[in-house]
Formats: structure tokens, C-alpha cells, sequence
């Protein structure tokens, strides 16, 4: 891999994120926040795997005031998900409502008026991380690619459905939002079937999503015991198809799906 090809998707990812975060900062638009955290995600997973095929160690360490960010931004977004679980769950609480509703605008407040520092330390970053980026050999993306799958598989095989079931999407999200730019380096070494993994870790998804709404609707401040049953029950469903989608993670995740013409 060419390490202009590697600085050309650091600026564009970069890009990208200052866009959704200029965005929030002049809108305070719910979503333009939410993909600004996403953005952030990729932009890390894509420093994982430059680490970790290079001999270069500093790299998320010169991303930690973005991480910074993401974790500020973090507050405001759970209390917007905690409105919306209320919402799907038909709660009646008001006051619950009303204290989510004012962590929200408090800290929408409070997060604009440091955009002008969050921007500056931003490219800040960005500039150091350009002078660190290395140059990465194609064969060691692909052994990497390798090695994490294998990793995942057996992850699977023996974690359950415990916090290491999490720790298996964060895992399997790394390898797909690289994919795109591992894509070359993979070709006629490893088949990479991005569709199915990307089912697997949405599944896990609203696996962990359930669980954060169960802890939620058990607090003493809610204790809904009839929306905790209901939410239990489609956990119960989401757990069997991530069984049924595990179950021979290697041969699927390295077999290309042929769309059927019809």
C-alpha cells in the first residue's frame, strides 16, 4: 500500500468528520452529531490497523483529543437515545423526559461553545498524525485481515453472550470500515464477505442495544417491569439469529455471495 493512498484516506475521513461537526456546531442537529462520533469510529479503526501493521506505535496516541471529543459528545448523544428508547417503549414518565431533554440542551450549549477549541485541537491532530503515518506492505494488511478473522471465529465459539460478544462487533467493525481501503491488498489472498460481517455486527448490535435498554427501564428511576419483560423477549430472538449467523463464522466471512439474477 502506497502511503499516498493511506494519507489521501486520512484527509478524506478527516474531512468528513470536521463537515458533521461543523454542522452540529451551527445546527445543533441530532444526527449531524451522531455521524460525527461515527466518522471518529472509522477514523480510529483505520489507526488500529496502521499500528498494527507497522512498526508505528504513536498513532492513537495522537488521536486521543479527537477521542476526547467523541467522549464529550458522548453525553449528549445518550441522553437523545434515552428519549427515543422512552419514545419506542411508549414510557410515561415526564419527569425522566424533562432531565434527559435538559442534559441534552445543556450540554449541546456547552459543546458549541468549545467548537472553536475542538476544531483547533482537531487539526492539530490531523497534523501530527500525517507526520507519523507509515507506509504498511500489502501482505501484512492481508495477514492482519487473517489473523483478526480467525481471531473472531474463536471469540465466538466460547465468549456467549457476554461483554466479549461486544468486544466481537468492535472487532469485526474494524475490518469492515477498512475494507475499502484493504481492499487491493486483499485481492487473491483472502475473500472478504463484507455483506455477511456486516449483518453478524448489526445483530450484535441490537443485541447490546437491548441490554443498555434493559439496564435503562430496571433503574430505580424507572423500574418498568412490563417494558423489561417485552425487551427480554425480542433479546431472546436477536440472540438466535446471531447463533444461527455465527455458526461457521470463517467459511462465511471468506465466501463471496453471488447475487441471484432474476
Amino acid at each position: 500500500m502506497k502511503k499516498k493512498k493511506e494519507a489521501k484516506y486520512l484527509d478524506n475521513g478527516w474531512e468528513e468528520m470536521n463537515l458533521h461537526l461543523k454542522a452540529f456546531l451551527e445546527t445543533g442537529n441530532q444526527e449531524e452529531l451522531h455521524k460525527f462520533r461515527v466518522q471518529i469510529k472509522k477514523l480510529r479503526a483505520m489507526l488500529f490497523l496502521f499500528e498494527n501493521t507497522s512498526k508505528e506505535s504513536g498513532l492513537l496516541k495522537c488521536f486521543k483529543p479527537v477521542r476526547k471529543i467523541f467522549k464529550d459528545a458522548g453525553q449528549i448523544r445518550d441522553a437523545h437515545t434515552n428519549l427515543q428508547l422512552s419514545e419506542r417503549y411508549h414510557l410515561k414518565n415526564k419527569q425522566f423526559e424533562e432531565g434527559q431533554q435538559k442534559i441534552i440542551e445543556e450540554g449541546t450549549i456547552e459543546f458549541r461553545s468549545n467548537g472553536p477549541q475542538f476544531l483547533k485541537n482537531i487539526k492539530s491532530a490531523h497534523k501530527r498524525l500525517k507526520k507519523q503515518l507509515p507506509k504498511v506492505d500489502d501482505s501484512l494488511i492481508a495477514d492482519y485481515y487473517k489473523q483478526q478473522l480467525s481471531n473472531i471465529a474463536t471469540n465466538l465459539a466460547v465468549s456467549g453472550f457476554t461483554e466479549d460478544m461486544h468486544t466481537n462487533r468492535k472487532l469485526i467493525k474494524i475490518l469492515v470500515y477498512n475494507h475499502k481501503l484493504a481492499e487491493k491488498s486483499l485481492n487473491g489472498s483472502l475473500p472478504f464477505n463484507t455483506a455477511y460481517l456486516d449483518k453478524l455486527q448489526e445483530a450484535i448490535g441490537k443485541w447490546h442495544d437491548n441490554l443498555v435498554a434493559e439496564e435503562l427501564f430496571s433503574t430505580p428511576e424507572l423500574n418498568d417491569k412490563p417494558i423489561v419483560t417485552k425487551i427480554k423477549k425480542v433479546n431472546s430472538g436477536v440472540k438466535r439469529s446471531i447463533i444461527n449467523l455465527a455458526d461457521d463464522f470463517l467459511k462465511k466471512a471468506t465466501t463471496f455471495e453471488h447475487p441471484v439474477n432474476t
